[in-house]
This record gives C-alpha cells, structure tokens and sequence, in this order.
C-alpha cells in the first residue's frame, strides 16, 4: 500500500504484429497503487478487451517501473468514509472478476512488489511468473482493515495465507514459488522475454480450444471431482465439434502448423 499522484494508468501495446499478445502495463508512478480511478480503468479494460483487441490470445499485465504494484492507495484508505469503503470494494471485486473472467488467458510478470490488492491482481491471472526483484504481501493488517485473503488462497495453502494476513509480512518470489503459486522465477532483465515467449506459446493454440479451457477451469474451481469432470467433458464435447478441432486433426496427418478459423 502506498500513497501517490495519479499519472496515468494502464496502458496496452501490441508485442507481436499480428496483435495475438497484448501487454498491459499498470503505469502510475511511483509505485503503481491502485486508486479507484485506475481500478476502474483495469475493469473496464479487461471487461471489453475482446472486443477492443479481436486478434488477441494472450494478455501480459505488467508493471511500470520498478513495482508491480504497491497495492491500495494509502491516501485514499485515509479518507475511508463508508460510501468510499464500499465503492472501493465493488469496484476492485469487478476488477479482480475480469482479469479472472477474461476469455483470453492473462500472465502475470510480477516485475516487483506486488502488495495488498496487488497480489491480488497477480492471483487472479492465470499464470504468474515473477522476477527476483518480487515480493509479496498482504499488509492491511497494519492499517487496520482486511485484504485479499481468499484470493491469496489461489497461491498458497491456507496456513501460509494466514501467516501473510494475519503478520502484514513480504515474502520473496521462491516463497511462493515452493507452494506452487508462482511458475517461475526470472533474473529482472529475462522477465519479459521469458513471459513474452510463453505468451507466444499459448498465442499458437486454438483460440476456441483455450477460451473453452480457461471457462472450464474456472467453472470447476470450487466443484467437486466428479461434477467438475463431468463439466470438462461437456467442454470436450463441444469442443471436438468445432473447426479448429477437425483442423487441428488435419494438419497432425498432413504434418503442417494448424491454420485456425477462430479468434
């Protein structure tokens, strides 16, 4: 958490020509913190980004500088009226829902500090890749208030997710790395290109095949074995009737690179 001047806020560019690989970078000096101004404007990107970018099959969200970002702005929790407290919470829950929720899979380069809502951010993105430079935190605790305990929960286990809430402590990338939250860990300077070669990976599949895969996954989160089985087999299903599906068939035996008709 930290308090700062508002500048900018997130900004999206094209990695690739074709557009298949977007970067968005939260860009608000000079630790990122997320007012409620730019949660709205990361909800509202992420919410429309598939009609906004039609080409694309992988997002990277990144942070400018040398944050990921510090999480909520202290100068705003300072000024917590209710009305304010409660417009904060329906906004950085639809934020977190739509990076969650986003057709096209989000990778997390966690470039530094990623604290509080921050991490919450990277939680809710369905890769994390995180360089040397990072750390985690959920520090409300300090302040007097509650953060994102349940979402931390995507990273960790639960004795783990108490230690950070119930402490305000940081702790480094090959922390989370150990319980599985991260996926890898970079020097500073490989993050990118690391990420970005991962993006581009997950950018030559179907797109049809991975929206289905992320709903799928994200459906089943909290069902049971047998219920969320049967619901990836209905994905299956639906799946193997579509074209890219007869396509991707057609170029195994023809040995060539698949051509896809979707998004």
């Amino acid at each position: 958490m930290h308090s700062s001047t508002p500048v900018t806020g997130p900004r999206v560019q094209a990695h690739d020509t074709a557009g298949h690989v977007l970067v968005v970078h939260i860009d608000r000096p000079p630790v990122n913190a997320l007012s409620l101004e730019l949660m709205r404007s990361l909800r509202d990107l992420f919410a429309t980004l598939v009609d906004n970018y039609p080409n694309a099959r992988c997002v990277v969200l990144t942070g400018v500088g040398k944050n990921f970002s510090a999480g909520a702005d202290v100068k705003e929790l300072a000024e917590r009226t209710t009305e304010i407290q409660m417009a904060r919470s329906v906004v950085s829950r639809g934020l977190f829902d739509a990076v969650r929720r986003c057709p096209i899979p989000v990778i997390a380069a966690v470039n530094g500090p990623a604290i509080g809502a921050g991490v919450v951010v990277a939680s809710c993105c369905d890769i994390v890749v995180a360089s040397e430079a990072a750390t985690f935190a959920l520090p409300e605790v300090l302040v007097g208030v509650m953060g994102g305990a349940r979402h931390m929960a995507r990273l960790v286990p639960d004795k783990m997710v108490r230690y950070l809430a119930l402490t305000g402590r940081r702790v480094d990338a090959r922390t989370l790395w150990r319980f599985g939250g991260i996926h890898e860990i970079t020097a500073p300077d490989r993050l990118m290109p690391e990420v970005l070669a991962l993006a581009e990976d997950i950018a030559k599949n179907s797109p049809t095949a991975v929206a289905l895969m992320k709903e799928a996954i994200n459906l089943t989160e909290d069902m049971p074995l047998t219920e969320g089985y049967r619901v990836e087999q209905l994905f299956t299903t639906l799946a193997s009737s579509m074209a890219d599906s007869k396509e991707a068939s057609k170029a195994f035996l023809e040995k060539r690179a698949p051509v896809w008709s979707a998004r």
